[in-house]
């Protein structure tokens, strides 16, 4: 899958999240380790994504393999004008588990995490 590049849309509810976590470990198959710590990452990003959800909004998630890490890029339509703190438990797992770690609200009213986990 190297280059290439996955995109999963679902409705931006909990009931999701084991579909977006089987995406990601199939994305990251080839290597035990990056699949566990790609899954953790992605179930709490999406997680907080999902709580800061406007009603009725998707979960836009997208994956990329690139050489030895996966880079991981997810937004939703959110009223939330701040991220996540960096003294949060969301900021702790994430960070604990990936290379590179940036969250974000955009003007256009999306919440944007990017991360990326290396083998």
């Amino acid at each position: 899958m190297d280059g290439r590049e996955v995109e999963l849309r679902v409705a931006a509810r909990p009931a999701h999240l084991s579909t977006v976590r089987v995406v990601a470990k199939a994305v990251a198959r080839s290597t035990p380790d990056l699949a566990i710590d790609l899954v953790i990452a992605v179930d709490e990003a999406c997680t907080a994504l999902i709580a800061r959800a406007r009603a009725g909004a998707q979960l836009l998630c997208r994956f990329a393999r690139e050489g030895d890490s996966v880079r991981f890029r997810a937004q939703v339509r959110s009223s939330a004008v701040t991220v996540p703190g960096h003294d949060s438990l969301y900021w702790r797992v994430v960070s604990s588990v990936t290379d590179a770690v940036a969250t974000w609200v955009e003007g256009d009213g999306h919440l944007r995490v990017e991360l990326r986990c290396r083998a």
